[in-house]
């Protein structure tokens, strides 16, 4: 079971109100907002290096009709009756039937990036950030292809997630698994990990079947992405210490939190130089007391400010997180040099969070090799088989095989 100190780390920060939630329904906060478009323009950027997506956010309503004519009687969405709008109508549902009306209606193919809250009816309790009834964000791609080029998109597109997670310094492995109700032809799901290195789904990319691509009327074969907020709950379930959240760069409003008793002109210059150069910084006015500093550095800590400098009379003192380092500087460091150590402050988080899932999979004997017949063999359990497959000799008999994770379904 998860606790919810994640959730209270994610409060101190900024991100969501604390308390007063409806079941799985949190209230987000300037700085979970920006976050998590930050999140989104790190999406947006990983996916530039094949295509030039298109960014939308649809209607709250969707009418039922056009709704359950693709999706039948799937039945935990919200629906209700709005004249206004011509009827019943489903609210924030699966942006997919919306995107491929989009971009038939545009005379394009895609990718389209559908970003904004989808509206769930969950069963039992919910815990707010990992699993949501009102998931915000919500990100759905939907990419119309010609048959013969499904595959490689569909691991262009797998790339291009792998590159998400490694921006939020979250472990990442990919499996394709089978049909999942008959929902897509071809399956793959990214797997991260708990901190205690227990799996854990964090999207799903699909070809989708024929049959749903009948129902949309693509005119191609669609392969639909997604994923949640749900990694933003995995940052701060991996990446937090005793002074609060610990945000990789890609997500840290303040990258290089600044305390002076006053920002001089040379502060200002260094600032707006660096500024210039896309760094993101923030200068705080501080009394010269080293109480006033050590308060100020917490402040910033629990934002999840990945490196602070003190301005002092006697020096400059740059304090790094996860661990707590803090040495002095002999003067303003330029950008090469912050960027150094901002690149330095992922790669431990990373590396933090890689260790819990070698941990977690491999060490614990959820990630083993298997042949196609011991793979068949009814004793285990295997959730799906690592993409990209790569031989190896299967752990059981010693024949050629491939790399498999074992375990039932998880969420």
């Amino acid at each position: 079971m998860i606790g919810d100190a994640y959730l209270r780390t994610l409060e101190d920060a900024g991100f969501v109100l604390p308390g007063g939630y409806g079941r799985g329904i949190p209230v987000w906060r300037d700085a979970g907002l920006h976050a998590a478009r930050r999140m989104v323009s790190a999406f947006e950027t990983a996916l530039a290096r094949w295509w030039t997506p298109t960014i939308v956010e649809h209607p709250f309503l969707m009418p039922a009709g056009e709704y359950r004519a693709v999706f039948g009687d799937y039945s935990n969405v919200y629906e209700a009756d709005v004249p206004e709008a011509g009827g019943p109508c489903v609210l924030a549902p699966d942006n997919m039937a919306a995107s491929v009306g989009w971009l038939r209606e545009h005379g394009t193919s895609g990718p389209l990036v559908a970003v904004g809250g989808l509206l769930r009816e969950l069963a039992g309790g919910a815990q707010p950030l990992f699993r949501d009834r009102h998931i915000w964000p919500a990100v759905q791609v939907t990419h119309l292809v010609r048959d013969q080029d499904a595959l490689g998109e569909l691991e262009r597109h797998r790339l291009a997630l792998t590159r998400l997670h490694e921006s939020l310094c979250l472990p990442v492995m990919t499996v394709r698994t089978g049909n999942l109700a008959s929902y897509g032809r071809t399956t793959y799901l990214t797997v991260s990990c708990l901190p205690d290195g227990r799996p854990t789904v964090t999207a799903t990319l699909y070809v989708m079947s024929g049959r749903y691509r009948d129902l949309l009327r693509a005119g191609a074969e669609v392969i639909d992405v997604g994923f949640t907020g749900k990694l933003l709950a995995l940052v701060a379930l991996h990446h937090r210490d005793s002074s609060g959240l610990v945000l990789p760069s890609v997500l840290a409003g303040t990258e290089i939190g600044v305390l002076a008793a006053r920002e001089d002109e040379r502060i200002r210059g260094w600032r707006d130089r660096l500024l210039d150069e896309g760094a993101r910084v923030g200068v705080t006015a501080c009394a010269p007391r080293r109480s006033a500093r050590r308060r100020g550095e917490r402040r910033h800590f629990r934002e999840g400010v990945p490196l602070v400098i003190g301005v002092r009379d006697e020096g400059l003192r740059l304090a790094r997180r996860s661990p707590l380092h803090r040495s002095d500087l002999p003067d303003l460091p330029d950008a090469r040099t912050l960027r150094g150590e901002l690149a330095a402050h992922d790669e431990r988080l990373r590396r933090s969070a890689d260790l819990r899932f070698t941990a977690g999979l491999r060490d614990a004997g959820l990630l083993v090799a298997r042949c196609d017949g011991c793979a068949s063999a009814d004793d285990e359990q295997i959730f799906g088989r690592v993409v990209p497959e790569a031989a190896a000799p299967c752990g059981r008999c010693g024949a050629a095989g491939g790399e498999v994770l074992l375990g039932g379904r998880f969420y």
